[in-house]
């Protein structure tokens, strides 16, 4: 008999869902894999349990622990994989198969959170603030879960190839608490611009909701759902609604964090809480890390301290920046093929601070640069809190937005925020210095810098239609071909003749 993964995803629980709470009275709910959703959901311990299972989805290697920052850093064109391990090669050569592999797990949360707003208004033991607050994250992370599905696994509205467009992802705000049910449910792919109408739908009442801060970067937020309604936007090519989040996101008082400049911006990267974070996920106890093999700090980095390249090994290292990259920092010194046996020469950095979170790392079948962003922070090594949200996207998604609206005075102000902030002694020229496509490359050569290794470029790619090159592998990708978009998984079409797969899979 052929199977339906999705309906197992939809009536599927995580196991552990109220691990994260230390309350008796949540370790006593039943789960609802083999019970009514309205026996677990129908207290205040419950919700709030039922919402820390969704948020702690997002810590999974599948999602922010690992693959939506590495994976698609790999299948973009500033990483190599080095061979240290046999993780991350398909993807850095753009195998067929090799993507991100986020629909159960995001289905899965997107059930819970259905479920639970369903159930959530009519708990006897919340106040209304408890109810308005839940709505509120609740929204916020199911349009934050849409959109990792429909940016990956459809094109961005930016930029379609018409002939291999199979529309959306499956759109449902139904919750699924019996096999039965799910069962019966045959869904299709709703259309791209459908799904990115419910999640600005969520975003605006998430907005709402939530106050400015809530409850602060660990979870949503005003601030948060303004920065990541920019985002949405940005991809959705609504230049004028990317341009208003962003300023509203950057005007909000009492919102989260602020611009580091340079001469805090390394020291940023070493706290527990990124001081320009506004929305992360947070691992709240060591145990919660990802391990040796497939954190970020182990994926990205072998050393187990900034400088100690002639320490023991610490992490993997797999995935390291290439050559492309390196030189695009302003750092030099490194050979060609990448790896160095010692001595290791002196690398020659420009004024550019954030190549300072770039060195040697420790020898392992030679020495590579590594990236240093994810380095034991919180006390612990691979336990670091993953930023999803960060200020210098306000500026650089209004930046881009201004540039498609024909407002180059305000796109190049913008971009200037952010030179000013990263390049030491950078000083505003009096005369504006870039226009037209230079000042479009500007930008997108900034966010590359900016959001190295934290997962943008791949996307920044995809919606602007722009062909992938490398040269660590020797891979070319146009826009057009058929990898940039992961097979939808096998289990979800076959019984279900409603669900088209993306093309060529």
């Amino acid at each position: 008999m052929k199977k339906n993964s999705f309906k197992l995803y939809l009536v599927c629980i995580l196991a552990g869902v109220i691990a994260l709470s230390s309350c008796k009275k949540q370790l006593d709910i039943p789960s609802r894999n083999s019970l009514d959703a309205s026996i677990a959901l129908n207290t205040r311990a419950g919700i709030e349990a039922a919402l820390n299972s969704v948020y702690s989805v997002l810590k999974r290697e599948s999602h922010y622990g690992r693959d939506l920052f590495s994976v698609t850093e790999a299948m973009a064109d500033v990483a190599f994989a080095n061979g240290r391990s046999s993780r991350l090669l398909g993807e850095n050569r753009n195998q067929s198969l090799a993507n991100v592999n986020i629909w159960g797990g995001s289905y899965g949360a997107i059930n819970e959170i259905n479920l639970t707003l369903a159930a959530a208004q009519n708990v006897g033991d919340a106040t209304a603030a408890d109810k308005t607050r839940w709505e509120g994250e609740f929204k916020f992370l199911r349009a934050l879960y849409y959109f990792d599905l429909v940016k990956n696994y459809a094109y961005i509205p930016t930029f379609t190839v018409p002939a291999q467009d199979k529309g959306g992802v499956v759109l449902t705000l139904e919750g699924f608490n019996s096999a039965a049910d799910a069962a019966a449910f045959r869904p299709s792919r709703a259309t791209t611009a459908a799904v990115y109408a419910q999640i600005m739908t969520d975003l605006y009442q998430s907005m709402t909701a939530l106050s400015n801060s809530n409850r602060g970067r660990n979870y949503a937020s005003k601030h948060a759902a303004l920065a990541l309604g920019s985002r949405v936007a940005l991809y959705q090519g609504n230049w004028a609604k990317a341009d208003s989040f962003a300023t509203a996101a950057i005007t909000l008082s009492g919102g989260i964090g602020a611009m580091t400049n340079t001469s805090n911006y390394v020291s940023g990267w070493r706290a527990a809480d990124h001081p320009e974070g506004i929305f992360q996920v947070w691992y709240a106890t060591l145990a919660e890390n990802l391990g040796v093999n497939t954190s970020l700090a182990a994926t990205h980095t072998t050393l187990a301290a900034p400088g100690a390249s002639a320490s023991p090994r610490q992490g993997q290292g797999d995935l390291v920046p290439n050559g492309f990259l390196l030189t695009q920092l302003g750092i030099s010194g490194f050979p060609s093929n990448l790896a160095q046996s010692p001595p290791l020469p002196a690398l020659t950095y420009s004024g550019d601070i954030r190549n300072k979170l770039f060195e040697w790392g420790v020898n392992a079948a030679g020495h590579y640069v590594e990236c240093t962003k994810w380095l034991g922070k919180n006390g612990g090594p691979n336990w670091d809190n993953s930023v999803i949200l960060r200020w210098p996207e306000l500026y650089l998604n209004r930046a881009e937005a201004r540039y498609r609206l024909n407002n180059e005075a305000g796109a190049w102000a913008d971009l200037n925020v952010i030179r000013t902030a990263r390049i030491v002694g950078f000083t505003v020229p009096g005369v504006q210095d870039l226009t037209g496509q230079a000042l479009l490359d500007e930008i997108l050569k900034q966010r590359m810098l900016e959001f190295a290794f934290e997962g943008h470029r791949f996307y920044d790619l995809k919606r602007n239609g722009l062909e992938i090159v490398k040269v660590n592998p020797a891979v070319n990708l146009p826009a057009t071909d058929f990898r940039l978009l992961p097979r939808i998984p096998v289990g979800e079409i076959d019984g279900n003749p409603n669900m088209q797969q993306n093309f060529n899979y």
